[in-house]
């Protein structure tokens, strides 16, 4: 399996043992309005969750499954999630648009999740704004697309794998 730590941030500005040097960089929802602008956050967004589709287009998948979930419910009514979070639950297959609200709720830390299609891909979320992806084949076409948005793609393995 072939996987990736896919992130806004610069490998450039990493040390030796992979830790990210710039204090400066925002590295979550809340810090909208005070570390980044409402639209640069939303065009960064909106980046990952095309990464995610982006992959599962080249690779013909159409749905993926619920594996994990976490609910933080003090955001969820921030965010107008209940509605949708009460359709969900782990295992359940999830289309292409519920995945981009899965992928955008934990963007902004509502809920934590993962998500995989049978030994073919997966998408894992961490902390500070990583994603991880992992597919059985690897697509260079996909990743130049990627990072033909301002996202950067470092070979990792995920953390989150079980």
């Amino acid at each position: 399996m072939f996987s990736w730590r896919i992130t806004k941030y610069n490998p450039k500005n990493r040390d030796e043992e992979g830790s990210y040097l710039d204090n400066e960089e925002w590295t979550c929802f809340s810090e909208v309005g005070t570390k980044v602008s409402e639209e640069d956050y939303l065009r960064t967004e909106s980046n990952y969750i095309n990464a995610i589709t982006t992959f599962m287009d080249e690779l013909g998948i159409k749905k993926l499954y619920l594996n994990d979930l976490e609910i933080w419910s003090d955001e969820v009514q921030n965010q107008n999630a209940s509605p949708f979070l009460t359709k969900m639950w782990v295992g359940k297959s999830v289309s292409t648009q519920e995945i981009k609200e899965l992928a955008k709720l934990t963007l902004r830390n509502v809920i934590w999740c993962k998500l995989s299609y049978k030994n073919k891909f997966f998408v894992h979320f961490g902390y500070d704004y990583y994603m991880y992806i992992g597919t059985n084949m690897d697509s260079l076409n996909v990743r130049q697309k990627i990072e033909d948005t301002g996202l950067y793609i470092e070979e990792f393995k995920s953390p989150y794998l079980n």
